[in-house]
């Protein structure tokens, strides 16, 4: 895993963190409108691949704002 995608995992992660005390509907959505406003297209890209590909280290709840990310794409 390169560094880089470790970032993105890491930062990803951080934002699920702040949102999971709120209930889950609220918390992806929360999480997805972060990551679709703060965050470069190119970094929500490959964030969206490395959890459509693997995944693995990634909060759930950023594997269900990706997917809500991706599908609104």
């Amino acid at each position: 895993m390169s560094d880089d995608i470790k970032e993105l995992i890491r930062m990803a992660n951080q934002i699920a963190t702040f949102f999971q005390s709120y209930p889950e509907e609220e918390a992806v959505t929360g999480t997805a409108e972060h990551i679709r406003d703060f965050w470069t297209s190119a970094m929500r890209a490959r964030l969206g691949r490395y959890a459509s590909d693997n995944g693995n280290g990634v909060h759930p709840l950023v594997m269900q704002a990706m997917g809500r990310l991706q599908q609104a794409a």
